[in-house]
């Protein structure tokens, strides 16, 4: 008869050895995880105990219900998380500045951020102090919608010049898109205003003929035009094709020291990202999510799912660095950088591309009919409309 199976576990991940009679084998976490599966019929993968959790959780800051907040809660109620043998939190924050803070406290491990906002964290030109980070994988690709009130006779991109267009913040990727748009059509900031305007005043900013159209990602346009607020003037997708959006990080020196960690979680995550991303899948998730209490379930499930349906807001995870390059001199132009920052050798710095086509790799496994980048940069194209 063959003898019991027996495993020791070190909490800091290090070392796992599987027995066999008298032998005591060194493997790794995913074959533990996977071995550990099959000896106790799936337990591991499926199962509701958690076989090693370390006794602190591991916390991720959201913004939800945000586009790119839907992955990182995706994957805690899916318990990607769990089966990938990690102990997660989710936070969810009132507002990105309040991730921001309590990534820079150490309250969170993993954020999600706003692109702009991390390569600013990154260079150390936020206000609060320098703190470099390491971008592991992208939350969400596509889903902004530059609208424009019901009301308005805008038809065309030209349309713009002499209007008012409402932003959230500069430091999201659809201000940079909006910028690379205007400069495209030959238009600037000289004739037409962009405003900043906090996202929840963006409705009545509209209303009240305050802006003229606004920019920003799902699913607040796709909850204004429901309501005949607005109306979808240009998908981002259409100018910039499979662009990030918010990116998921963590401080540097977390990326060096837990390795191990860093693999599980965004593991986990790009994991959901590809069942996110998939066409045939993706409905039935949300619709999985929408049967939880989160925050996501604010908003009815004909509006949140039309905000994210296929090419309108995707979630393909792979973090390109020509996506980062392009970002980056946006930024400059913008002068939320300095023009003296080398482009490629700083994106490098923060985009783990390298470690990332690795665990998309892993990920893809999982996921019938994911497709695996050939290269860590792509042509990066902008098409006029």
């Amino acid at each position: 008869m063959q003898k019991a199976v027996v495993f020791c576990y070190i909490q800091n991940f290090e070392f796992k050895y599987i027995k066999r009679g008298n032998k005591m084998q060194k493997t790794t976490r995913r074959q533990f995880v996977q071995q550990m599966a099959t000896t106790i019929g799936g337990i591991a993968l499926s199962g509701p105990t958690m076989l090693f959790a370390q006794n602190k959780p591991i916390k991720i800051g959201v913004y939800a219900p945000s586009h790119c907040s839907l992955p990182p809660v995706h994957a805690f109620h899916m318990k990607l998380y769990q089966k990938n043998g990690v102990n997660v939190e989710i936070v969810y924050c009132k507002e990105m500045l309040d991730i921001v803070n309590k990534l820079y406290a150490g309250d969170v491990e993993f954020a999600q951020l706003m692109s702009p906002i991390i390569l600013q964290m990154h260079s150390g030109q936020m206000k609060s102090k320098h703190v470099p980070l390491a971008v592991t994988q992208v939350l969400g690709t596509n889903g902004g919608i530059l609208g424009i009130s019901s009301q308005s006779k805008i038809k065309k991109i030209q349309d713009l010049a002499g209007k008012c267009i409402g932003v959230h913040s500069p430091l999201m990727v659809h201000y940079l898109i909006m910028q690379l748009l205007l400069d495209k059509y030959g238009l600037s900031q000289k004739n037409v205003d962009i405003k900043t305007v906090p996202m929840h005043r963006i409705r009545q900013a509209l209303v009240s003929g305050e802006i003229d159209g606004f920019i920003n990602p799902e699913p607040l346009p796709a909850l204004l035009e429901s309501q005949s607020i607005s109306r979808s003037l240009l998908q981002t997708r259409m100018f910039w094709l499979n662009h990030p959006c918010c990116l998921l990080t963590c401080r540097k020196s977390y990326f060096k020291k837990n390795q191990q960690m860093v693999e599980d979680v965004t593991r986990a995550t790009a994991t959901s990202c590809l069942m996110l991303n998939s066409i045939a899948m993706r409905k039935s998730q949300i619709e999985k999510i929408y049967a939880f209490h989160t925050p996501f379930n604010k908003i009815p499930l004909e509006q949140l799912q039309q905000a994210f349906q296929p090419r309108r807001s995707d979630f393909f995870p792979f973090p390109f660095l020509s996506s980062a390059y392009v970002i980056v001199e946006q930024m400059k132009k913008a002068k939320l950088l300095p023009e003296s920052l080398k482009v490629k050798a700083f994106a490098k710095d923060v985009f783990q591309s390298n470690f990332a086509m690795r665990i998309i790799e892993q990920a893809s496994s999982l996921v019938p009919g994911t497709s695996i980048p050939s290269s860590i940069e792509r042509n990066e194209t902008f098409k006029l409309i």
